[in-house]
């Protein structure tokens, strides 16, 4: 490693000193470090799926989750370089992956001896440890902090068991992590200042800590163009602020003597891949954590993240090193670093431009546990849900057969993004659509053979372009279609509803499998799925019907409306109980459900009009279950 430069003692200790105190909560979304509870809700009704299944697994099997765990708490955790001497720092850094590891396994399972586990790791730590001390003690202090913030805030937001030494435990990471952390390091390897930020971040949400919280990202922003190079820096990567690292010749001794420099080259790369890898995942932790609280960083990382994590991967996955990069040799040793980055760039906003990356994240699922990074494979594989600003994804196809994105603001009504009208068409004209996830959509043909066509979206970013559609069968003459979100796809075809289920995020017509015939008479106008087995559809007469689908001649049928609804010709749902109503003149209108599942429609209510023109769509659909 680089070592640190010399800095005053005077100034670490004023640093360390200026530590905010306590602030009032400002309206941080609880729990929200790293995983929110609409995250962990979308993985808790994937577990019996993959990746997910094979994550969920190797979580119950690990030593971490195991109810005879027994925390080793110092009240001196002296680490020095390397963790040599280790006086308690791998003791510290296990002890805090098995709190998180429990806290999730109890959220995962409602099985409350996990979260009292967790508690018990947690009380044993809060119970004697006073300080961190040896040259590793920062980075000591960022493992531990950033799991310890993990686990505190999942068991106090939502275990109702009681923690009576929660108290404790936060006034342990205010006085005895949150001030080295907060201090940074500016002058050491970049992976030091982003671990511990990621740590920072995390306890300042726990404490609902404002003023930390907001320094945190400020660290991150000023660290991330000092670790991560785009052409757009100019000649020369940009220094770490605050650091003694200033002229030319210093920046390149900092980068390990790299004197070319490219798109996604990392500050470490010519250190290591290994501990690239740990600030690629750090930077990514801190954004997603930010997010959770309203605080959108992806934006100011999406091109450096991208560049970054596809450049290492593809020389991890066996491209040739060139010459200029760190004299034609590098040790590539990179781990599972990516899913949570992966995930919000690829999954969230729609990139598909790094596909080494996206082949690297596949080959190493799932992923277990290293230092600071925990089960996020399981946390963050195909996890769109947020806390914090939802979107609501609405596809649609228009006459001449081209389709349209548009992104609106689920609490709002408000539209983010779009609409985006594609240059291409389907070469078809469809009959009924179905989305399946946020680049996935399923659409029919208008004629006798009833032809099925997958979709595959390119990107809906600043356009909408999709791949040529994938025929997958014939037979389905549905005229009405919706997708649930939890691997159940409904037609209607004369009245008589089915149900297929769909085991692939991209199904071929073998991942099709079902076609269970479940009554008849839905005689529907239109059709959306609001959650896990439940459909919603208006009659012709105006009736708003909810139903709850159990199998074949088993269902559960609820009236909302009884007139009124009569003027919709498309219904859709992205989930949470949001309904928007497409009516032919154009307009787009927008409903709340408080409780889409309690059968009453005494709680749904009017919220407005996304828009009062211009939504000509012959079709529309949703993503579903991407509002919670």
């Amino acid at each position: 490693m680089r070592l640190a430069r010399p800095v005053a003692a005077a100034m670490l200790v004023a640093a360390a000193l200026s530590v905010p105190q306590p602030a009032q909560a400002a309206g941080f979304k609880h729990p929200g470090v790293l995983v929110s509870r609409a995250q962990l809700d979308f993985v808790k009704a994937n577990l019996d799926k993959e990746p997910w299944k094979s994550a969920w697994d190797a979580l119950q099997n690990s030593s971490f989750a195991s109810l005879s765990y027994t925390a080793k708490p110092r009240t001196d955790v002296n680490c020095g370089g390397n963790s040599i001497p280790d006086n308690g720092c791998s003791d510290e850094r296990k002890d805090a992956m098995a709190a998180y590891t429990h806290a999730l396994r109890w959220y995962l399972s409602k099985d409350t001896r996990y979260a009292k586990k967790a508690i018990q790791i947690m009380d044993a730590w809060s119970a004697v440890i006073t300080k961190h001390t040896g040259s590793n003690a920062p980075l000591q202090t960022g493992w531990a902090g950033a799991n310890f913030s993990r686990a505190a805030e999942l068991i106090k937001h939502t275990y109702g068991g009681g923690w009576s030494q929660a108290g404790r435990f936060a006034s342990k990471l205010r006085t005895v992590y949150l001030p080295t952390l907060i201090a940074g390091r500016p002058d050491n390897n970049g992976n030091w200042e982003l671990i511990m930020t990621d740590a920072a971040i995390g306890i300042a949400v726990h404490l609902d800590d404002r003023a930390s919280f907001d320094r945190a990202v400020a660290t991150w922003r000023g660290r991330l163009p000092a670790y991560i190079y785009l052409a757009t820096d100019g000649s020369i990567p940009k220094a770490p602020p605050g650091s003694t690292v200033n002229t030319k010749a210093e920046i390149i001794d900092y980068w390990y003597d790299q004197t070319t420099f490219v798109d996604g080259l990392t500050q470490e790369t010519c250190r290591d891949f290994w501990h690239t890898g740990w600030g690629l995942a750090a930077i990514s932790h801190v954004a997603e954590t930010a997010r959770h609280q309203g605080v959108d960083l992806y934006s100011t990382a999406k091109h450096r993240l991208r560049r970054a994590m596809d450049l290492h991967a593809k020389i991890q996955l066996g491209g040739s090193v060139p010459s200029w990069l760190c004299g034609g040799k590098v040790k590539a040793d990179l781990g599972n670093h990516y899913e949570v980055g992966y995930n919000a760039l690829h999954n969230r906003l729609g990139y598909n431009d790094f596909p080494y990356a996206a082949k690297w994240v596949e080959q190493k699922r799932p992923m277990g546990t290293s230092h600071f990074l925990g089960w996020e494979t399981l946390t963050h594989a195909q996890n769109r849900a947020s806390s914090s600003v939802e979107t609501a994804s609405v596809y649609g196809a228009l006459p001449d057969g081209k389709l349209t994105y548009t992104a609106i603001d689920a609490a709002t009504g408000q539209r983010t993004r779009g609409a985006f009208v594609s240059t291409a068409t389907l070469g078809f004209t469809p009959k009924a659509m179905a989305t399946l996830d946020f680049n996935t959509i399923l659409v029919t043909e208008k004629g006798p053979e009833g032809r099925l066509y997958r979709v595959d979206i390119q990107t809906n970013r600043d356009s909408l372009i999709f791949e040529p559609p994938v025929y997958l069968g014939s037979g389905y003459t549905h005229d009405l279609l919706a997708y649930d979100g939890n691997g159940q796809l409904f037609g209607i075809a004369g009245g008589t509803l089915r149900r297929y289920t769909v085991n692939a995020t991209k199904p071929t017509i073998d991942n099709i499998s079902g076609n269970t015939a479940i009554g008849d008479g839905f005689t529907l106008k239109t059709l959306t799925a609001t959650g896990p087995g439940w459909i919603l559809g208006t009659t012709a007469d105006g009736k708003l019907i909810s139903y709850r689908i159990n199998g074949p001649g088993s269902w559960q049928r609820y009236q909302l409306r009884d007139a009124t609804w009569q003027v919709f010709d498309h219904l859709l749902s992205p989930g949470g109980g949001v309904y928007y109503g497409h009516r032919s003149e154009g307009s787009l209108l927008r409903y709340d459900d408080q409780n889409p599942y309690d059968g009453q429609g005494d709680d749904l209510s009017s919220q407005g009009a996304v828009g009062t023109e211009g939504w000509t769509q012959t079709l529309l659909s949703a993503q579903p279950a991407s509002v919670s």
